[in-house]
């Protein structure tokens, strides 16, 4: 039996969620975020390379974990969104939603009837019609609907966007608000800064559970993030762990290198010594 999902509303309401975020998307990325404890691991198929088979086979990769599997389509588009859901997301993050009415049709898309317009069929969700019925009753309480706030519109609208039944948190995509507001980048901007501060106001007074992917976190980030009451949390990218994992090691070589050579400076090599000792890895 599934516990219940961690990114539905109320499960949001009472912990916070920290999640994974693959751009690579291949199973060993999902299998080692889901070995390390994520609450949730969502395969991006808006900006990374992953198609719905890569996306299914991360998903295998953690289906003996208690990660959740999560979907960031590539667009508010029902086909999207129901296929992504049949290949076993438990949540779907929809991006650039700017109103109500955007809203609605993403709930829309991913709730069976009466709820909504999702159409049934046999699918890897539903062990390929062996849970038929079991999943098709409850998969809409299940199911979590995540919508991207990441444009100056969508926090002029945020009340009405906030207000729509059916949806789970609001989730700040902060380059594209950034980038809205004639600052790209600039996540401290003054601009961006008060985007922010009503975002996180509305949601508080709608009690809407609120998100934030850290791009790049740090625990000062981290620590800010949780403090502002953001429940709902993106640590990362396996793009930008690899990065800074690859270049910070790749850094200390390089320095233990130079050292070496100050260290031995006016010697002769001719194969002999400490640099082919370094270069056969003793």
């Amino acid at each position: 039996m599934k516990r219940a999902n961690p990114l539905c509303r109320e499960q949001l309401r009472a912990r916070p969620a920290l999640g994974g975020w693959l751009q690579i998307a291949h199973p060993a990325s999902a299998e080692i975020h889901a070995r390390l404890g994520y609450d949730w691991i969502c395969v991006d198929l808006e900006h990374g390379i992953a198609e719905l088979e890569s996306m299914a086979a991360a998903f295998r990769a953690i289906s003996g974990s208690k990660s959740v599997p999560v979907a960031r389509v590539p667009a508010n588009d029902p086909l999207w969104i129901r296929r992504s859901l049949d290949a076993g997301a438990r949540a779907v993050i929809v991006p650039m939603i700017e109103s109500a009415d955007q809203a609605e049709r993403a709930v829309r898309a991913a709730k069976f009837p009466p709820a909504g317009e999702r159409g049934f069929g046999y699918c890897r969700a539903n062990g390929y019609g062996a849970d038929f019925a079991e999943y098709a009753r409850s998969a809409n309480a299940e199911t979590a609907v995540i919508l991207q706030i990441e444009h100056f519109r969508a926090i002029e609208n945020l009340e009405k966007i906030a207000a729509v039944e059916g949806v789970d948190a609001l989730f700040i995509g902060p380059y594209d608000l950034t980038g809205s507001l004639g600052v790209p980048s600039e996540l401290e901007h003054p601009a961006v800064l008060a985007a922010l501060a009503r975002f996180r106001s509305v949601c508080r007074e709608l009690e809407m559970p609120m998100g934030m992917h850290l791009v790049r976190p740090d625990e000062a980030a981290i620590r800010r993030c949780l403090n502002e009451g953001y429940r709902l949390i993106a640590l990362g990218l396996d793009t930008v762990f690899m990065e800074q994992s690859a270049g910070r090691t790749l850094s200390w070589a390089r320095e233990a290198g130079q050292v070496l050579l100050v260290e031995d400076r006016g010697r002769c090599f001719n194969g002999e010594g400490r640099l082919a000792a370094v270069s056969n890895g003793t």
